[in-house]
């Protein structure tokens, strides 16, 4: 039974303004904030529709970001992180990748809760097989539709 879901963020929950740019949303986010008139969604948009569907789900589940180092911490998006999810871990301030086991097992840990009972997110294969190697539940976000259907089976 999962008790807990854990999401990525970056191109799950946040995607570029320029649908064209492919690289790392951090990255992107490190070179915007040196300019003078940054402003976070001038460069950012966020999932609303999955947002809503996470925080539909706070009475079911326990919910979490894990991403890979800290756009998320953006004052920008406290508004609407905080009121859904209880958490968020960095895996850059864990000290591990997103692509190592351990990370999703140390989350597993301090969230006190068995890995087969965590679902777990991510758009990256990586990822998703180093959450599948710690025994934790997955599932690959290719879009909103597949990933409300698929969880909504999975834990409703």
């Amino acid at each position: 039974m999962i008790k807990v879901l854990v999401t990525d963020f970056s191109r799950v929950l946040l995607f570029p303004k320029d649908r064209n740019y492919d690289g790392s949303l951090n990255a992107l986010f490190k070179q915007v904030t040196k300019r003078r008139d940054f402003e976070f969604f001038k460069y950012f948009e966020l999932n609303t529709e999955l947002l809503d569907f996470y925080d539909s789900l706070k009475d079911t589940v326990d919910l979490y970001i894990f991403t890979s180092d800290s756009i998320q911490d953006d004052v920008e998006l406290r508004p609407y992180l905080l009121p859904v999810f209880k958490d968020i871990f960095s895996a850059k301030k864990l000290g591990f990748t997103k692509d190592d086991p351990s990370a999703y097992k140390l989350i597993a840990h301090k969230l006190n809760t068995d890995s087969s009972e965590i679902l777990y997110i991510d758009d990256s294969e990586q990822n998703i097989v180093a959450a599948q190697q710690s025994n934790l539940t997955t599932l690959m976000y290719e879009n909103n539709s597949n990933t409300i259907k698929n969880t909504s089976k999975m834990i409703i």
